[in-house]
């Protein structure tokens, strides 16, 4: 791999065999291993997050991301709408069918 890397937002994505139901494909590695960056989708769901896991930052390609922060209104993003999540936040995190987003994020 190059140093620059191309993020194909229309890629396939495979199944994620570590999360069931969620598709992903993470062409990009930084130099710590624990910062990548790819394109995700996932089924229609809705999760609740008592800690959110990681830093993230999103770019949402088609569908509707709706988060909602414990005791605050609901934000929602959708194509073209750009968001970052830090780690630790409790939210509902709820995504309409085809939804499908790049990310980068910073696994610590």
């Amino acid at each position: 791999m190059g140093n620059i890397v191309r993020i194909d937002s229309n890629a396939n994505l495979p199944a994620d065999p570590s999360a069931p139901g969620e598709y992903c494909v993470t062409p990009f590695h930084g130099d710590d291993e624990k910062f990548i960056a790819g394109v995700w989708s996932a089924d229609p769901t809705s999760v609740d997050f008592d800690s959110y896991p990681v830093d993230e930052v999103c770019v949402v390609l088609t569908g509707k991301i709706t988060l909602t922060e414990v005791g605050k209104a609901p934000e929602v993003f959708t194509s073209g709408d750009a968001f970052g999540l830090k780690k630790g936040t409790a939210l509902n995190w709820t995504q309409d069918p085809d939804t499908r987003k790049i990310f980068v994020i910073l696994e610590s």
